[in-house]
């Protein structure tokens, strides 16, 4: 590519990277029962550890951006670079489900049109995730040596060098609500961002209503890892009574009952927060479609 157009590339890839970043700064600003906000801190985490966790994340984003308009077969390098840039700067990183759903977001970014093209391109994404990619997820989760992510029936999590990355998701499917998000093609983030734009004039009323929607369609997975199925389904069933009929009450009241038990729907939030960089995207869609000035890499099928 010639310097003006790896110019380009790097400032497009720059938008992007900052709106990725700002889903989690948008998603943490709102108060959701028994996450952590601007609102309250959670025993494992807080809101200073989601924002310093999101602007450290911002170079694999931006990095990831340009690696899928040059189609490069490797992306979950990025997922341990931007741990591994964490630990140096001494940042309680704390978005590991958010980063898995964001960095192919970020792949197909600029191989997409609008938000339709981007959802079939995360498909394609999703599905070819091989073994580099499952070897980088796998240093990855043993940089963070999470207690919760150890065997699970025949697979350990942290020794996966023989299985795509893909098949890892797929065999995640069943017990973590991200896993199962991505092999479904983003059903959740889809479902989620379609309520938001239909709500966009109060958007922080309408992420409260998509979080509530979400964790009512799916279990939790961060609960169902920490605390089992029964307690993910009962987390899960209260989200969707609260769902009928909301009230400030209530969400107080379900807040200090997920907190006083330690119950924090983390995964719930990861997918809120890949849906908000969905709408952020789509607003960017609309004002670049004519101004984006960079060739069509091979193989794409971008319309402007």
């Amino acid at each position: 590519m010639t310097e003006k157009l790896e110019d380009i590339l790097n400032q497009l890839c720059s938008e992007i990277s900052s709106l990725l970043s700002f889903s989690t700064v948008l998603e943490s600003s709102v108060f959701k029962p028994g996450n952590a906000s601007r609102y309250q801190d959670l025993q494992t985490v807080s809101y200073k550890d989601l924002i310093l966790s999101s602007i450290v994340a911002k170079d694999s984003y931006k990095l990831t951006c340009i690696k899928g308009y040059k189609e490069s077969n490797v992306i979950y390098d990025e997922l341990y670079n931007a741990i591994q840039k964490s630990k140096k700067l001494n940042v309680n990183y704390s978005i590991l489900g958010t980063q898995l759903l964001l960095l192919p977001i970020a792949y197909a970014s600029l191989l997409s049109y609008d938000i339709t093209s981007l959802k079939i391109k995360l498909s394609q994404i999703v599905k070819s995730l091989g073994i580099e990619d499952a070897k980088w997820f796998t240093k990855s989760l043993e940089l963070l040596q999470l207690s919760y992510l150890g065997k699970m029936d025949k697979l350990d999590y942290r020794k996966v060098n023989s299985y795509t990355l893909y098949e890892v998701l797929k065999f995640s499917s069943n017990m973590d609500s991200v896993s199962r998000n991505m092999i479904l093609d983003y059903h959740y983030s889809l479902l989620a961002y379609n309520i938001l734009k239909k709500n966009a004039k109060d958007l922080d009323r309408a992420i409260q209503i998509a979080y509530l929607t979400i964790l009512s369609e799916v279990p939790d997975g961060l609960i169902y890892r920490k605390h089992g199925a029964r307690i993910a389904l009962e987390v899960s069933k209260l989200a969707s009574e609260i769902l009928e009929n909301i009230s400030e009450k209530k969400l107080n009241d379900f807040n200090s009952y997920l907190v006083s038990h330690k119950f924090n729907p983390g995964s719930t939030a990861d997918i809120i927060a890949s849906a908000i960089s969905l709408y952020l995207l789509d607003e960017w869609y609309d004002k670049n479609r004519n101004n984006i000035k960079l060739p069509l890499p091979r193989g794409c099928d971008r319309i402007y």
